[in-house]
C-alpha cells in the first residue's frame, strides 16, 4: 500500500468515526447524551455543596481561643520554670535585701527559663511542619510572648514586693521598676532577634548571652555604684526607652507577620 492509499483510507476512517461520535450524541440513548446528563447532575451536586459550605460554614478559631490552646500546650513549662527561678531569686534577694542594685542580675534568669518553649521547634527541627499548621508561625510566636510576659510580669512584681517589704521603705521603688525592666527588656530584644534567624545554634548563642548579661549586670552593681545612684536615674530612664523601642518595633514586627501569616524568620530544613 502506497502513501497516498493509506492517507486515503485513514482519512475515510476517521471522517467515519467523527460521523458516528455525532450520531451517538444525537441519539437520546446514546453515551454522548448520558454523559452530558452526567456532567449536569455533577455540576448540580457541586453547587448544592457549596451553598452548603456557605450557610454552615465552621468560625474561624480566635486569638483567645488559640492562646488558651498554646497555655494548655507550653503553659506548663513556661510557668513552671518562671516559679523556679522566682524561688531561687527570692532566696538569694533575701540575703542581699540591702542592695536593690543587685535586681537586673537575676532578670537574664527569668528570660532564660523562657528559652525551652520559644526555642523548641528549632531544637526539634519541626520549624517546616509548625509552618503548616492552622496558626502562621508570628501567631505561634506572639502566643509564647504573652504567655511568657505574664509570667515574667507576675515575678517582678513579687521581687520588687519582696525587695520593698526587706528594707521597709517606698522611697526606691521608681528605681527598682527601672532596674528590673531594662535588663529584661535587653535580654528580650537579643532573643527575638535570634529566633529570627532560626539556627539550631542560636539556642546555645542565647544561653550563653543570658548568663553573659547577668555577669555583666553583676560586674555593673559591684564596680560602677554611680550608675545605681540617685542622680543616674536618668541613665536608666534614657536605656528603658531605648530598648522598649526596639521591643516595641520587634512586636510590631511580629503582628504584621501574623496578619499577613507569614513566618517569623526563615525556616531551615534538618538537612
Amino acid at each position: 500500500m502506497g502513501d497516498r492509499d493509506l492517507k486515503k483510507y485513514l482519512y475515510k476512517y476517521l471522517q467515519q468515526s467523527v460521523q458516528q461520535v455525532t450520531e451517538t450524541e444525537k441519539n437520546p440513548d446514546g453515551n454522548g447524551v448520558r454523559l452530558e446528563e452526567t456532567i449536569k447532575l455533577c455540576t448540580e451536586i457541586m453547587r448544592e455543596q457549596k451553598l452548603a459550605q456557605k450557610k454552615h460554614k465552621e468560625p474561624r478559631t480566635g486569638f483567645v481561643q488559640y492562646l488558651s490552646d498554646i497555655f494548655r500546650f507550653e503553659g506548663i513549662s513556661i510557668f513552671g520554670l518562671q516559679a523556679v527561678v522566682l524561688c531561687i531569686t527570692c532566696l538569694t534577694i533575701s540575703t542581699v535585701a540591702d542592695i536593690p542594685e543587685f535586681l537586673p542580675i537575676f532578670m537574664p534568669l527569668f528570660v532564660l527559663a523562657v528559652m525551652p518553649a520559644m526555642f523548641r521547634c528549632q531544637y526539634y527541627g519541626m520549624s517546616e511542619i509548625e509552618a503548616a499548621t492552622r496558626a502562621s508561625d508570628a501567631q505561634i510566636v506572639l502566643a509564647k510572648l504573652i504567655l511568657a510576659g505574664a509570667a515574667n510580669l507576675v515575678c517582678m512584681t513579687v521581687l520588687i514586693s519582696l525587695e520593698v517589704y526587706l528594707q521597709n521603705s517606698y522611697s526606691e521603688i521608681s528605681r527598682m521598676i527601672l532596674y528590673c525592666l531594662v535588663p529584661y527588656l535587653v535580654c528580650m530584644v537579643s532573643m527575638l532577634r535570634l529566633i529570627r534567624l532560626r539556627r539550631k545554634e542560636n539556642i546555645q548563642i542565647c544561653t550563653v548571652l543570658m548568663l553573659g548579661y547577668c555577669v555583666c549586670w553583676g560586674l555593673l552593681a559591684i564596680n560602677i555604684q554611680w550608675l545605681y545612684e540617685a542622680s543616674a536615674i536618668g541613665i536608666w530612664i534614657v536605656a528603658f526607652i531605648f530598648f522598649a523601642a526596639f521591643f516595641i518595633k520587634e512586636i510590631y514586627f511580629i503582628l504584621a507577620m501574623r496578619e499577613e501569616g507569614k513566618m517569623y524568620g526563615t525556616v531551615f530544613s534538618r538537612t
